[in-house]
């Protein structure tokens, strides 16, 4: 994934969210709703605002999924949504239908790690294919040791370990994998949280699941990041495979999604906050082991927020 496209304004961006018809609210506090993967990344700038300009404002977060928040937004109960995934067709229409409008921002990349088990590094790679063989749904139950993976390969079981099917990481892993959205194995264990993925995947011997690169650096669980081959060699994922394109099938925008009704008021909270993370935005993400943007990119989304 090459940043350069990204020097464009991102104004256009916004044009292809749809901004549609406003509910004239604004409110006092910080409502926010959204991504467990940019939950570090928000709470870490939420303290950081409080210690300064933002002293003594109400905050209600709650990281529950990507589209769940969306769908908080689409409600009108949250005014600011982290979001692993760009919205969907089925959720704008939501927006659309509520009268609810927004802006999109995009503030920094990541990528999705397969990892597994540290015993099963003589996998040594795999292939698209294998992927979609391993997290298929329709693989559940059929598909449950290694040696039926390829041959040559251990006779041990094979377990999968996925995020929820609310998460933004599940519906972006499996739209890309297996070509079906938020769909899980049935006989997947599953949590909520990356971390306790993480924590799962190391210690079963026969584990494989796929995890954020940013909540990946933070843990010190040992787990083996396995080479995806997208057609031109294994590619590892990391800062650098992101940034010049390599792991670019699993690499990926993250997003704020912000309601204009929370933005109307030049004194709202909303704004105020956003702006203030867009100020620092290449920082925020450098510290919670995303990749960022470049500067103008931040710069344009603060345009965008004070043109709204």
């Amino acid at each position: 994934m090459n940043l350069s496209k990204f020097r464009r304004p991102l104004t256009s961006i916004a044009t292809a969210a749809l901004l549609w018809s406003l509910n004239a609210c604004a409110w006092a506090d910080l409502r926010i709703s959204g991504s467990e993967t940019l939950e570090p990344y928000f709470q870490d700038a939420l303290n950081q605002f409080a210690r300064g300009e933002g002293a003594g404002i109400p905050v209600k977060a709650s990281y529950k999924g990507s589209l769940a928040g969306l769908k908080d937004l689409c409600r009108g109960q949250a005014a600011i949504v982290p979001s692993s995934s760009q919205m969907d067709a089925e959720t704008m229409r939501l927006c659309r239908d509520a009268g609810i409008a927004y802006v999109e921002l995009p503030i920094a990349f990541d990528a999705v790690v397969v990892i597994a088990n540290p015993r099963l590094a003589a996998l040594g790679e795999l292939g698209m294919n294998d992927l979609k063989t391993i997290f298929s749904a329709d693989n559940a139950g059929k598909i449950i040791r290694w040696q039926q993976l390829r041959p040559g390969l251990p006779d041990t079981p094979l377990s999968v370990v996925s995020l929820d099917p609310r998460s933004g990481t599940t519906g972006f892993f499996s739209s890309k994998v297996t070509g079906m959205s938020g769909f899980v194995r049935p006989d997947a264990k599953v949590t909520s949280d990356h971390s306790a993925l993480i924590a799962m995947v190391a210690a079963d011997p026969g584990a494989i699941g796929f995890v954020s690169m940013g909540a990946l650096a933070e843990s010190k669980a040992a787990v083996w990041r396995v080479p995806v081959n997208f057609g031109r060699g294994p590619v590892v994922a990391s800062r650098d495979a992101v940034l010049n394109g390599s792991y670019a099938p699993l690499s990926r925008l993250l997003y704020i999604y912000a309601s204009k009704a929370g933005l109307v008021d030049k004194d709202g909270q909303s704004r105020k906050f956003l702006k203030w993370v867009m100020e620092r935005g290449a920082k925020l993400a450098l510290y919670e082991n995303f990749v960022p943007l470049i500067d103008q990119n931040y710069r344009d989304n603060a345009s965008l927020l004070l043109a709204n």
